[in-house]
């Protein structure tokens, strides 16, 4: 979800290039609800992967239904997975007059499905990268701008699940300092996942203050994990476990209600930052350069170990570390020194903006 997220506004300036252009995206069924919200795209086409045998028949029949369109250009923004080339490939073969997108890869078959090959730029942001693709349209924008997701997301929220989980609990109902706290990564890499124990003494740590409620959020998948983590905690009314109960409207309406997200990298990052929540955050096995927040004011930890970063394209982001140090080494204290700083001693949000070396834009403070 968060990469559809940060490809929405690229995809935003070729309808703005081409107005009558309509777009179509092929995705999981579980994107499914974030796609029909964003202004970008306007039909969605799902795969369905609860099984081998679902998969299969949702595969044979989305390629017939795609080569049944008049479809002018097929773009493909994974950057070298060699599925969403054969699904490419298959949609294009003996089809005149479509062009096909893609980046450029090291495996020559690949290369050859693709009539335009987008270099993959390691020292431009992930959403810069996508720029590059639409450039390739003759789009010739170099800005992008988030405010029109922003909008949507915030369209569809549904705030009034957040009023009854407030209303339900009077400590909270008391409080003027609300914080989210997303201790999961997902399924491609729990190495990204921030310890947690470090997770718990913050959690711990701020919840001795009566004025500020906890909020974890996680999806279905990560139910088991969240439930074993609260039990790793004291007892407070004042920590709410929202974790495989909220939809992704009730989410965003959490995220909105909120003054800060602390997070490992994942999705929820990417919602926080379209909507303009201020967010901490945690990299190591990704490289903040890439998928690092730059919209708002954020603060990201990155100890820029020597292995760090291990995920990457080339290796199909999956790797053998059995000790992320990268993670590791960012102890609790530092982040509680930051929320002490920023945001309780002040009494207010502090804007955290600093330039990001490396990076295409104003980007987090990042903390070494």
């Amino acid at each position: 979800m968060g990469s559809i997220l940060l490809a929405s506004p690229a995809l935003r300036l070729i309808k703005s290039k081409y107005p009558c252009a309509k777009v179509t995206i092929l995705t999981l069924s579980e994107n499914r609800k974030l796609c029909e919200m964003l202004p970008s795209i306007d039909e969605v086409i799902c795969l369905s992967v609860n099984n081998f045998f679902n998969f299969v028949v949702s595969f044979i029949k989305t390629i017939h239904n795609i080569r049944k369109r008049d479809i002018d250009v097929i773009v493909d923004l994974e950057f070298l997975t060699n599925f969403s080339a054969l699904v490419s490939l298959l949609v294009s073969l003996f089809s005149k007059g479509k062009t096909v997108v893609g980046f450029n890869s090291p495996l020559l078959w690949r290369n050859k499905v693709s009539d335009i090959n987008i270099s993959f730029s390691h020292n431009v942001h992930v959403t810069g990268i996508f720029l590059k693709v639409i450039h390739s349209f003759g789009v010739e924008e170099k800005n992008l701008s988030c405010e029109p997701e922003k909008a949507a997301l915030l369209k569809h929220a549904d705030m009034k699940y957040m009023e009854e989980v407030i209303n339900k609990n009077h400590s909270i109902k008391q409080c003027n300092f609300f914080v989210a706290v997303n201790i999961n990564a997902g399924e491609l890499s729990f190495h990204r996942r921030w310890p947690k124990e470090y997770f718990a003494h913050v959690v711990e740590k701020l919840t001795e203050r009566p004025d500020t409620a906890v909020f974890l959020i996680g999806g279905k998948g990560d139910v088991e994990y969240v439930s074993e983590f609260i039990k790793t905690l004291p007892y407070s009314c004042r920590i709410v476990n929202l974790c495989g109960k909220t939809t992704i409207e009730e989410i965003i309406g959490v995220l909105n209600s909120c003054n800060l997200l602390i997070t490992s990298d994942s999705g929820p990052l990417h919602f926080a930052e379209v909507i303009g929540l201020d967010t901490i955050s945690f990299f190591g096995p990704e490289t903040p350069y890439l998928y690092g927040p730059v919209y708002g004011n954020h603060h990201v930890f990155y100890e820029d170990v020597y292995c760090s970063p291990c995920l990457n394209i080339y290796n199909s982001k999956v790797t053998n570390c059995n000790n992320n140090i990268c993670l590791k080494n960012i102890k609790p204290e530092k982040v509680l020194k930051v929320i002490e700083d920023n945001y309780i001693r002040r009494g207010e949000i502090k804007s955290l903006r600093v330039i990001f070396p490396g990076a295409c834009r104003p980007s987090p403070t990042i903390q070494y």
